[in-house]
């Protein structure tokens, strides 16, 4: 079971991208940190989500104190996907039962402090001479190393994994849950 966490990124263009990823992957909960108002997802983040918020729970968290209190209440341990001066490198890593996959701000990443704070952090690692990947990017290559070993669990038909209608957007399902104080009451 994990949960995708996104600490303060500003791109629209990011976030429906996880959100995709996170749908695909089978994720359980997306979770927003960093904002003082829920996200709105319009054109431009839609776009790239196809609209998948809308089968996602969305949890906003305003700061990272009240981010590390749900954590607790929730038993998740919080990996955070940075890179890292000593890196555990992501195919040596085991993620735990119970992750909350955390990527940070697109410009200054994850601070130290968050850091200290997380079960583990990871890097990816790279080859050529690029700084970093998108965020979206090393989200999604994380989703896919975590969910690995899983069997694949849905069947395929033609180019697509296949998707019942009740899956799909705009079927009942997940709503947007409102901001929660570091209690974790609504």
């Amino acid at each position: 079971m994990f949960c995708t966490v996104l600490n303060d990124l500003k791109s629209p263009e990011n976030i429906g991208m996880i959100v995709r990823s996170h749908v695909a992957f089978g994720g359980d909960r997306v979770v927003i940190v960093g904002r003082k108002t829920p996200w709105r997802f319009k054109k431009r983040s839609q776009a790239f989500s196809r609209r998948l918020e809308k089968v996602s729970e969305i949890v906003h968290l305003e700061d990272e104190a009240a981010f590390f209190a749900w954590c607790e209440a929730e038993r998740l341990a919080p990996v955070a996907i940075e890179i890292a001066a000593s890196p555990t490198l992501l195919p040596d890593f085991t993620f735990p039962q119970r992750t909350a996959l955390v990527v940070g701000n697109e410009g200054v990443g994850l601070s130290p402090a968050f850091l200290a704070r997380c079960a583990g952090v990871v890097t990816i690692p790279q080859f050529g001479p690029v700084g970093s990947l998108n965020v979206a990017i090393s989200c999604s290559i994380a989703m896919y190393e975590l969910n690995r070993a899983r069997p694949l669990g849905r069947p395929i038909a033609g180019h697509k994994y296949l998707v019942q209608p009740s899956e799909r957007p705009g079927a009942a399902g997940p709503s947007v849950a409102p901001p929660t104080d570091a209690g974790g009451a609504t």
